[in-house]
């Protein structure tokens, strides 16, 4: 029976610990001769600790409370209906609550024949607990289908999303982090770094969600759940999601009916796997506050990552075997194999990527 530990690194850590003072006892209370396999593990697992401690620390430097106390005017951009809650399910309640005005709009829907209108369905049923309606909900067809590169479909959905702004006349727009996770996600963002002008007053948010990335310095929790698959198959880690540079993690203080609603609201996606989107997406909202210096073409430099190790190694050994030595999401979903390329989103001629079938964005315990 594996013990799943969610959102509470200290635990991870202190297993690893834990483990590595075991050995180290074993080591010393064997032999001399026989002492060089647990010598060996003992500092394998004391390494493993030693990460583990530091991404403790390093989730203590990069992430900082913060409240969301005034009602305001919060526009929440998504690509599919369960995203925007994950982001900002919470303070898109809280803000409602407080008597702002809270509005959703989806920009792509699901390209599964029959799934489209039941995601719109459950959308508006997990809102509903927010205690908004559907006219507080906008589900259009703006971006390019999933593996596709569509230049001027982009530009006609950013022209949208700037008349949206311009109607709504937000004080805060949420969209998804540029962090080439998913291919729609990235689109949004990149959107709408390229409509925002000087004269736009409101603030803006990204929200990490799910990554390729993995650093040392940026996703302590990614660091914490790869050193705990290492406590021999018992143990798995579930952190929130991490960014993907030194820019602060602002995590949204909920009062406990804000936070119950939230998962409330994650239990309507029923055909998203809701039992793991709970268990993996209660924890408070967690957002980044937009920085129009760091727009860029790529979500991350991948020439020397942790991706491009495991692509190269995957071409040399089983996929399988390195999969499960060191799991990583591989690419960008619909763009798999490499990540997101905004220059050849928004430049390149129409063009068809493949013929792999739609992927819903499902959130499930491996």
């Amino acid at each position: 029976m594996k013990l799943r530990i969610f959102f509470r690194p200290f635990v991870a850590t202190l297993l690893l610990g834990s483990a590595a003072a075991l050995l180290w006892c074993a080591t010393l209370a064997l032999g001399s001769g026989i002492r060089l396999l647990p010598l060996a593990f003992a500092v394998f697992y004391s390494l493993l600790f030693a990460l583990s401690a530091w991404s403790l620390w390093r989730i203590h430097v990069l992430e900082r409370w913060t409240a969301w106390n005034a009602p305001g005017r919060l526009l929440i951009l998504a690509p599919h209906e369960d995203d925007c809650v994950i982001s900002a399910g919470g303070i898109g309640a809280r803000n409602r609550r407080l008597g702002g005005a809270t509005r959703i709009v989806y920009l792509a829907p699901d390209e599964t024949p029959g799934m489209a209108e039941i995601r719109t369905a459950e959308a508006r049923t997990a809102w509903r607990e927010a205690g908004l309606d559907a006219s507080d909900l906008r589900h259009l067809d703006l971006l390019p289908p999933l593996r596709q590169r569509d230049p001027q479909r982009l530009r006609i959905a950013a022209e949208a999303v700037r008349s949206i702004i311009d109607d709504f006349k937000p004080t805060a727009v949420v969209v998804p982090m540029f962090e080439g996770g998913h291919i729609h996600h990235d689109m949004i963002a990149a959107l709408l770094g390229s409509i925002m002008t000087a004269q736009d007053r409101f603030d803006v948010f990204e929200a990490p969600e799910y990554s390729p990335y993995v650093s040392l310095a940026y996703t302590p929790h990614r660091i914490i759940a790869l050193c705990a698959r290492w406590l021999f198959g018992l143990v798995a880690y579930y952190g929130p999601p991490d960014g993907i540079d030194d820019r602060p993690v602002l995590k949204f203080h909920l009062d406990p009916g804000d936070l119950d609603c939230k998962q409330r609201m994650l239990a309507a996606f029923v055909s998203q796997n809701a039992p793991a989107l709970v268990a993996m997406r209660r924890y408070p909202d967690r957002l980044v506050r937009w920085d129009a210096t760091r727009q860029r073409r790529h979500p991350f430099e991948s020439g020397r990552s942790y991706l491009s190790l495991v692509l190269a190694l995957r071409r040399f050994l089983p996929a399988q075997i390195v999969d499960r030595i060191l799991p990583v999401q591989v690419g960008t979903i619909g763009r798999e194999g490499r990540v997101t390329d905004w220059h050849e989103e928004w430049t390149l001629d129409r063009s068809p990527l493949g013929d792999a079938p739609p992927r819903s964005d499902e959130s499930r315990p491996p």
